[in-house]
């Protein structure tokens, strides 16, 4: 099975072998949210919770 690395914590990451880029992963250490970006090798990138901002901008618009 492929491995990432995680970018927050630098623990190993497993990935499915069926595994596309854009994919969603979790790393097991820390929890964080990852999506692949990369799968030769495999690269793993922190996904940013927009939902927060989206709330904001909701609020201003009002």
């Amino acid at each position: 099975m492929p491995t990432g690395t995680c970018p927050e914590c630098e623990a190993d990451v497993h990935v499915d072998t069926d595994a596309d880029k854009g994919d969603m992963v979790s790393c097991e250490e820390c929890g964080t949210d990852l999506e692949i970006v990369g799968l030769d090798p495999v690269e793993l990138d922190i996904v940013e919770d927009d939902e927060e901002d989206l709330d904001e901008d909701d609020e201003e618009d009002y």
